[in-house]
């Protein structure tokens, strides 16, 4: 059984294996004959088309579409495939309970569109307005969150290079892109405050901003990350996917960002999915944290350097994390709970201990196995920031996704490996 509550807990070792402790129903008598249910046959799933239409700017320019499959019972899959010229639309299949993250690239890689759809739950690509809109800070809007508040879906909010002193509160369906990660800057000023929140927000996109300064002050902020429910902390990018009614369709794409010296880089909380990749995560204290999770999420290709307690916390989380580099925190990966998702293809180098889990239950992965190691990185120059693989660098040319880079050759390992990985 899966973990059905954020606020449950395991309260003995024999409950682990099957999540957090649930009522239990009444047991038959000792003399009770045992009854047998004959097994009914299950029917094939019966596969779910999503039909992506391609922006007429693409249409005849070499575009390119990149498809993460995420699902709790099997590994990420990822396929990225040129488009004839002159495709109006692309079918993706899916089975019921697969979760398609779907973005759209130019010739040049640059990201066009991205949305993340549940087969099953919706399997209709979200609807755009015709006429994007670029939204510009400071020209048109002297302050972000005034630019996203007069976004539509399917709008870019584009904010010029400078350090900025403010919190965002994001809406459905835009992106929010910031002119290169090394030179525009979100700050917090050492507050205890989430610079970005996409809660109850759906397919939006986060891209080159460094995220920094976020301290803590809350309430949980000194305890153990786990120890309480994902709003009792700060973090600089920060998503919850309660709503009254239960779930909110809460998702985005965070990607060629610099989280640093943040008490949480990132925090994901109950159902609020994500991919996560091409992202630095330096000097925080927790590096990506998924808090009471209870769904799927991808965490691949980013650099986590120097994070002193985690680099990635998985929490009742399936996540699939793949093509990372792990370096120098206290604990690499921290678990807890039933939920894991695949661990593959990561280097770790100098960590306290690479894996942890706060129960004692058998390894979530090896090194030495299914493509993770042990290795320096080699990166060019890490003391500068420059997290680029030198020459002869373990990184290059053995990532293990399904798909391939742009030029046809094996994925790289770290921040600038994949489809995503041409970044400043």
């Amino acid at each position: 059984m899966n973990v059905r509550s954020p606020l449950c807990a395991p309260v003995v070792v024999g409950l682990l294996l099957a999540g957090c402790a649930e009522p239990l129903s009444g047991e038959a008598p000792p003399d009770a004959a045992p009854v047998t249910v004959p097994e009914q046959p299950q029917p094939a799933p019966v596969p779910i088309s999503l039909r992506v239409p391609v922006p007429e700017g693409l249409r005849d320019s070499g575009s390119v579409l990149l498809v993460s499959r995420l699902h709790a019972s099997r590994p990420a899959q990822e396929f990225v495939t040129a488009l004839p010229s002159g495709s109006q639309e692309f079918e993706v299949d899916a089975t019921p309970g697969e979760v398609l993250a779907v973005s759209l690239l130019d010739s040049a890689g640059a990201l066009s569109e991205s949305a993340m759809v549940q087969a099953g739950v919706s399997s209709v690509w979200p609807a755009k307005q015709a006429q994007p809109r670029i939204l510009r800070v400071p020209q048109d809007y002297q302050r972000i969150q005034a630019a996203v508040d007069a976004a539509r879906a399917g709008d870019t909010v584009l904010v010029k290079s400078g350090t900025y002193f403010e919190t965002v509160r994001l809406k459905s369906g835009i992106q929010l892109l910031g002119s290169g990660a090394r030179w525009t800057i979100l700050d917090g000023g050492g507050a205890p405050v989430n610079l970005i929140d996409f809660s109850g927000a759906s397919d939006v996109v986060v891209a080159g901003f460094t995220f920094q300064n976020v301290g803590t002050g809350n309430l949980c902020d000194a305890m153990d990350v786990m120890d309480c429910g994902g709003n009792w902390y700060s973090a600089a990018v920060y998503a919850d996917g309660h709503t009254d009614q239960g779930e909110a369709p809460t998702s985005a794409l965070l990607m060629h960002n610099v989280f640093r010296n943040n008490s949480i880089g990132a925090m994901l909380y109950f159902h609020a999915r994500a991919v996560v990749r091409n992202n630095l995560f330096v000097g925080n204290t927790h590096g990506f944290v998924a808090n009471h999770f209870q769904d799927v999420a991808l965490v691949a290709n980013n650099v986590f350097w120097e994070n002193t307690r985690e680099a990635i916390v998985s929490q009742a989380a399936w996540l699939d994390i793949l093509n990372n580099v792990v370096a120098r925190s206290e604990i690499g990966i921290w678990h807890a709970h039933i939920q894991t998702g695949r661990i593959r293809c990561n280097l770790f180098f100098e960590n306290g201990v690479n894996g942890a889990d706060i129960h004692l239950v058998p390894p979530r992965f090896e090194i030495g196995t299914d493509g993770n190691v042990e290795l320096d990185p080699l990166f060019v120059s890490p003391e500068a920031g420059n997290f680029h693989p030198a020459g002869g660098s373990p990184l290059i040319d053995t990532g293990c996704f399904e798909g391939l880079e742009q030029n046809g050759t094996r994925e790289d390992r770290g921040a600038y490996g994949g489809p995503l990985g041409s970044w400043q």
